[in-house]
């Protein structure tokens, strides 16, 4: 006999403006649930996503590419909709770069797949999702700050040899626009940019096309469980039974393992950012100082961000959120104080309390798997993210060690 449980009502997320177009398949998979169908038993899938997001998003476009059939994406809200918040879209090595921190680990292998990624999804759906090769700066203003970031430069240079120090003169001589109050910057060569709202919408594009089924506004309340799997999801309307379940729901995820005993935990991190439009102020690189950056986009605005803030399920961005974010701006590019303020926004990205991303299958249960935690990082670890998930479900050993990101270590 199964087992039911249900989630309360979560408060449903504010609309995102630069959510992605969804796709002729979505649409339709949209006014489909939007008519109201009455509750039904008949329902299945071999693998039921629950979170429309980037990663939720990823994970189903490569499950269609490896001949995956009967996919099914559920998203409480619209797909890709905390996807605002990732807007400067960084590809940046997280963590200390060290080949023995397994973030960076992971985040270079992801970085490295990411050329391959744009120009197979530019192939499938016609989007291109403007990768583009930045490099980053971050810049010291104080004597503490540069013995820091000199500290870390061996270091780096394991990645990439042409990782440097560049000196004030240096400095203004690469990006006249930076403050002269800067002592100088550690030069990162590898680092690329996206546009995130763009690759949301081509994961979900690339899904729907190869036959995933992607609907919003569509809540799982609840599952049904057999022993040590989970056999059917439930939402407000349905009764889904599933093969595969894989939780990607972000800062939601721990609500929903939660529902089948396993306390996880993952909450909301609220990140703020601002956009500029820029005329006149030439910026090349990425610039970074501590964990506030500026980023300039194709169409030529300015991306400023981010702030973290372990938050409530709360989207609004604040006044010293703001604050602070324009500070940095004046502080850092001086030319920018002229330039035109768009809008000010927030998002909540999912985090864990070791600040790791959980990845892997959920510990008691056989058919249930997480895919979660990634923070800042989530558009740099879509692809990886996705690769590795699909191949746990194949039963394969992953070419990547996933034990640092076990869901089971919080049980251990």
């Amino acid at each position: 006999m199964g087992n039911s449980t249900e989630l309360p009502g979560l408060d449903r997320s504010v609309h995102c403006p630069l959510a992605p177009r969804r796709s002729v398949a979505a649409d339709a998979a949209v006014r489909d649930n939007q008519r109201g169908r009455e509750p039904s038993v008949s329902q299945s899938a071999s693998v039921v996503i629950v979170g429309g997001g980037i990663i939720g998003c990823a994970i189903a476009a490569e499950l269609v590419q490896r001949g995956w059939r009967s996919v099914r994406v559920l998203e409480r809200a619209t797909v890709g909709g905390q996807a605002v918040i990732a807007y400067a879209g960084l590809l940046a090595l997280p963590g200390s770069g060290s080949t023995d921190d397994p973030l960076s680990e992971l985040g270079a292998a992801s970085l490295a797949r990411f050329p391959a990624v744009a120009a197979d999804l530019r192939e499938r759906t016609g989007i291109d999702v403007e990768l583009r090769h930045t490099g980053g700066l971050v810049l010291a203003m104080t004597a503490d700050e540069e013995t820091a970031l000199r500290a870390a430069l061996p270091v780096l240079r394991g990645r990439d040899a042409a990782c440097c120090w560049l000196d004030q003169h240096e400095l203004r001589h690469l990006e006249p626009a930076v403050s002269p109050l800067f002592r100088g910057a550690l030069l990162l060569p590898y680092e690329h940019q996206v546009l995130s709202p763009r690759l949301v919408e081509a994961y979900a594009r690339a899904a729907a096309l190869g036959g995933a089924r992607i609907e919003e506004g569509v809540e799982v309340i609840g599952f049904e469980r057999d022993s040590d799997r989970v056999v059917a999801v439930r939402t407000r309307t349905d009764r889904i039974a599933a093969e595969h379940v894989i939780i990607a729901a972000g800062a939601w995820s721990g609500a929903l393992a939660a529902l089948l005993g396993v306390p996880l935990p993952l909450g909301p991190l609220r990140g703020q950012l601002v956009r500029l439009h820029a005329w006149d102020t030439r910026i090349r690189h990425t610039l970074y100082r501590g964990d506030l950056y500026l980023a300039v986009k194709a169409d030529g605005t300015v991306a400023v961000g981010s702030t973290e803030e372990l938050a409530v399920y709360d989207r609004r961005p604040t006044l010293e959120g703001v604050r602070q974010l324009v500070t940095f701006v004046h502080e850092t590019v001086p030319a920018l104080g002229r330039a035109a303020f768009l809008e000010a926004l927030a998002g909540l990205r999912p985090w864990s309390a070791d600040d790791l991303p959980v990845l892997g299958r959920l510990p008691g249960y056989e058919n249930v798997w997480v895919a979660s935690g990634h923070a800042r990082h989530g558009v740099l670890l879509s692809p990886i993210t996705a690769f590795l998930m699909v191949e746990l479900l194949e039963g394969k050993q992953p070419a990547l060690s996933l034990a640092p990101f076990d869901p089971a270590r919080f049980a251990r």
